[in-house]
């Protein structure tokens, strides 16, 4: 099979694509013939070499967590999926990665992809929404009624984040660019802020969760605005001081495992609309160069680089 992989850490540079066999199933593996991947920060870390504190990869390496497209096939202790289903899928990023045209993934970390979505549009959404359940549902126990404050409201995550919120019934305070002000509205979002032109922490009060996606001043400026019991749960932030004790509230870190249920759950709420594909740039698998150096850049600011396998 063709793959992209890296065989030393390192720039976009160091990225390629090369034949690689066709990885064997183990008991409870499925694997999938990939139509599309999502191309992702935390795989652009990983292949820099940033992330060995966490775990260590295999050299040479397939980058890429998410994805979509066909069971070729099962292994043993594999019953929750068949041959022929069309899946998202999450692999394991010390293991094969959906950068390539098949990959080996634990059958339980599978999902059957929304029905009216083509591969594309369900890898898309699949990495923003899957981490937004956890941050939302999960961690923040958010419910009809609760007043919500979502920061960077208007990326792949903090987008998904307002549509679920939206769904659950939740008063929406959002904060975005200005000049993403009607973007995130149009999501649902009840009230917008500016963060190059307002301060939050001056304006917000008793809020029952912040889900904070940036960490650093904004996370030091939130303690503030949540009621005193509230949830503050983050997400990949920047390094903070945790004065959840100081304030009478608790810091809950969103530990994104990507369990099959979960993945589940994403799909069947993008089947009724709750969340929409979010699609920045589709590129062909060759150019996967190009796709990390975008993601990399920030140059896409809304969706979801991907890239197109098949």
């Amino acid at each position: 099979m063709k793959a992209l992989l890296y065989e030393t850490y390192g720039g976009p540079e160091v990225l390629h694509v090369a034949e690689r066999p066709i990885p064997e199933l183990r008991p409870g593996d499925a694997l999938v013939r990939v139509h599309a991947a999502t191309v992702g920060l935390g795989d652009c870390k990983i292949r820099a070499g940033l992330l060995q504190h966490f775990f260590r990869v295999t050299l040479p390496n397939i980058p890429g967590r998410y994805g979509s497209g066909e069971v070729a096939a099962v292994g043993t202790d594999a019953s929750t999926i068949g041959v022929g289903d069309a899946v998202v899928f999450a692999a394991l990023p010390a293991e094969s990665g959906s950068a390539a045209e098949y990959v080996r993934v634990l059958a339980e970390k599978t999902a059957l992809k929304p029905r009216d979505l083509g591969h594309v549009e369900t890898a898309s959404l699949i990495q923003g929404a899957t981490c937004d359940y956890i941050c939302l549902v999960e961690v923040g126990q958010v419910a009809s009624g609760h007043r919500v404050l979502i920061h960077g409201a208007a990326g792949a995550v903090g987008s998904a984040c307002v549509e679920l919120a939206r769904h659950r019934g939740a008063a929406i305070t959002v904060t975005c660019r200005e000049i993403d002000r009607d973007y995130v509205r149009s999501l649902g979002a009840d009230r917008v802020l500016a963060f190059d032109r307002e301060d939050f922490a001056a304006c917000v009060r008793d809020q029952d969760v912040v889900i904070d996606l940036l960490g650093g001043d904004v996370h030091r400026r939130s303690y503030g605005v949540l009621r005193r019991g509230g949830r503050l749960v983050y997400l990949n932030a920047s390094p903070f001081e945790n004065r959840g004790a100081e304030f009478g509230v608790a810091v809950l870190n969103a530990v994104i495992d990507n369990r099959g249920t979960v993945l589940d759950a994403v799909c069947r709420l993008a089947e009724r609309g709750v969340f929409a594909p979010k699609v920045g740039t589709v590129l062909p698998f060759a150019d996967g160069v190009a796709a990390h150096r975008l993601v990399e850049a920030g140059a896409i600011k809304r969706g979801r680089v991907v890239l197109r396998i098949i």
